[in-house]
């Protein structure tokens, strides 16, 4: 099993952890490389071809993504086997999601972020109130964007 899979699935780390990748990936390196990866899949709106992914992969092996004012680089074997493998077992990617291209008239399979359809109110106990807020999280990561220009709830 690779070592990005032992979560700290204690309920004090899951509230004090920033954001779900702060969860899932314990690693720095391996949690950085993920922070890009959530934010250029946000630029393409969640979606992305297996072409495209392979595309992300070789510039983070390359160097050529910047962290904190810096290169950043993270191999694409490390970037399949450890991150996406992690992010699809989990559920929080989908992997080979079928849509249809217009252009090239044919179906292609696609990577997609999994947007969870969660409760108001977490489980009272156990795995599942654990897992409530790890999908929050994650939840967080990519409807933030769209809640920011949601006009205002009136009092």
């Amino acid at each position: 099993m690779p070592t990005s899979a032992r979560l700290n699935f204690a309920e004090e780390s899951i509230h004090a952890a920033s954001d779900a990748l702060d969860v899932i990936f314990p690693n720095k390196k391996t949690r950085d490389a993920a922070k890009l990866f959530v934010e250029w899949l946000k630029k393409k709106g969640g979606s992305a071809s297996k072409n495209a992914v392979s595309d992300f992969a070789d510039e983070l092996q390359n160097g050529s993504m910047m962290i904190r004012d810096m290169p950043f680089s993270y191999s694409r074997r490390n970037f399949y086997l450890t991150l996406l493998r992690t992010l699809v077992g989990l559920g929080f990617i989908q992997r080979n999601v079928p849509v249809w291209d217009s252009v090239r008239k044919q179906t292609v399979y696609i990577y997609s972020r999994n947007i969870f359809d969660i409760p108001q109110k977490p489980p009272s106990v156990g795995f599942w109130r654990l897992s409530y807020y790890v999908c929050r999280k994650w939840n967080d990561l990519f409807l933030e964007k769209f809640q920011e220009n949601l006009p205002a709830k009136p009092l």
